[in-house]
């Protein structure tokens, strides 16, 4: 039986890894909430999570974060990527209103459904297009950055290879603690499911 202490140390090293991942495809998350995990993490983790290694992971973030302010085109993209997200989220809720009010044969129903149906097929057409974009400029200038890729990459796997061990430790099932993942190139995990049209990430889990 995992204990709750040993369940949360192995759930901030599992977001600390999603959050690394994230930032090798330019899908930012709080630098301030992955710091605050980190230093969470240092006591159990200090080989890995050292000042030095710390400071140059920061370094590295806030110029992927800061990327986007380089290009028009790729906030254009940004831009167009976040409101389709809204978008989606207003026609799915439009189209499940409608098929609930289909059950109390409202008129308005049918005006719901080919609206929200609509604007939701639109909405995934923009998302898939929009996130292409996004992820064609991140790649095309992490490629000109092979190293800060490189060390994030190194970085996310040697997390990946500790949570992997203390899980064995611990006894815990992979199933309980699955990671969502942009990238696909790391060893020791067992990929469950790969992106697709409300998904956009790697499904995966720790190959205990």
């Amino acid at each position: 039986m995992v204990g709750r202490e040993d369940k949360s140390l192995l759930e901030k090293m599992a977001f600390l890894i999603e959050a690394t991942d994230s930032y090798r495809v330019g899908r930012n998350v709080d630098l301030r909430k992955v710091e605050r995990v980190m230093s969470e993490l240092s006591p159990h983790l200090a080989s890995l999570l050292d000042a030095s290694t710390r400071k140059r992971y920061k370094k590295t973030v806030d110029f992927i974060i800061n990327l986007p302010a380089r290009s028009k085109e790729a906030r254009k993209w940004s831009s167009i990527y976040m409101l389709v997200r809204f978008l989606l989220r207003i026609s799915l809720l439009g189209f499940l209103l409608s098929i609930g009010l289909l059950f109390y044969g409202s008129q308005l129903a049918e005006a719901i459904l080919w609206t929200s149906s609509s604007i939701l097929l639109i909405s995934l057409v923009l998302r898939w297009f929009s996130l292409v974009k996004i992820l064609e400029f991140y790649e095309r200038e992490m490629r000109n950055q092979r190293g800060k890729d490189d060390f994030l990459k190194e970085f996310a796997q040697e997390l990946i290879n500790s949570l992997r061990e203390r899980m064995k430790e611990m006894g815990m099932s992979p199933r309980k603690l699955r990671l969502h993942l942009f990238k696909d190139d790391y060893s020791g995990l067992r990929f469950l499911k790969g992106p697709g049209w409300l998904r956009d990430y790697h499904l995966a889990e720790v190959d205990v």
